[in-house]
């Protein structure tokens, strides 16, 4: 996954997301957490939030359209995140009112994270969460879960793949000839120099060979 800086994995995405809705959600007041919190509160009733709405961010999966190179990895991936809002239901045990307020949620979801980039560089386009959905969870009477799906598109490259150890590279030789190239070798080069690529050195002032090199005369001239 292609991120520029990196840092692609799901906690990372997690905890910004989580970190951004807590920012620009209004209507939440700071009550957000992640995927653990949310298994807990359905449960038991004594481990659940006091307080709600509460929200819960959670990592869905994510899916890929293959390699898509004969030579190598690059793939479009989109990455789904699951906003789990769970509202009280005690006063209308049919739901009807916390349903009403899952309306108002989802603007005020949107306004928080839509075409918002969890993690710099990390979609393309630089295109930030799109909307992918959204479902009724489960209403038992005292409480209604309702749950948004946020998708970001990214791209998987050779570079977040595993890459095998390679030569060191301590030096590189440069060769100069006269304009226009004369062949090798009976023509050496003008100027050979070396750059010490490990201890990070000057080039040489005095490149090897230390006089100017003499084309030899061509027969008849």
């Amino acid at each position: 996954m292609s991120s520029g800086n990196g840092t692609t994995s799901s906690a990372g995405i997690m905890a910004a997301t989580i970190a951004q809705i807590r920012a620009y959600c209004p209507l939440l007041g700071g009550r957000v957490s992640g995927a653990a919190d949310f298994r807990l509160g359905l449960e038991a009733y004594n481990t659940a939030p006091t307080a709600l709405p509460y929200t819960y961010v959670i990592p869905l999966g994510s899916e890929a359209d293959g390699p898509g190179s004969m030579t190598g990895i690059y793939e479009h991936l989109r990455i789904t995140m699951g906003i789990v809002v769970e509202f009280s239901a005690t006063a209308d045990r049919r739901g009807q009112q916390a349903a009403m307020d899952a309306e108002a949620m989802e603007v005020c979801l949107n306004s928080a994270i839509l075409n918002w980039e969890p993690i710099p560089c990390l979609t393309q386009n630089r295109q930030g969460y799109w909307l992918a959905g959204g479902r009724f969870l489960d209403l038992d009477r005292a409480r209604l879960f309702y749950q948004w799906e946020y998708a970001l598109n990214t791209i998987l490259t050779d570079a977040e793949g595993w890459h095998p150890d390679s030569v060191p590279l301590t030096g590189i030789e440069l060769d100069m000839w006269h304009t226009p190239p004369q062949p090798f070798p009976e023509f050496p080069p003008a100027v050979i120099t070396e750059i010490d690529t490990v201890n990070d050195q000057a080039p040489p002032k005095q490149p090897w060979p230390p006089g100017p090199f003499i084309m030899p005369a061509k027969e008849g001239s």
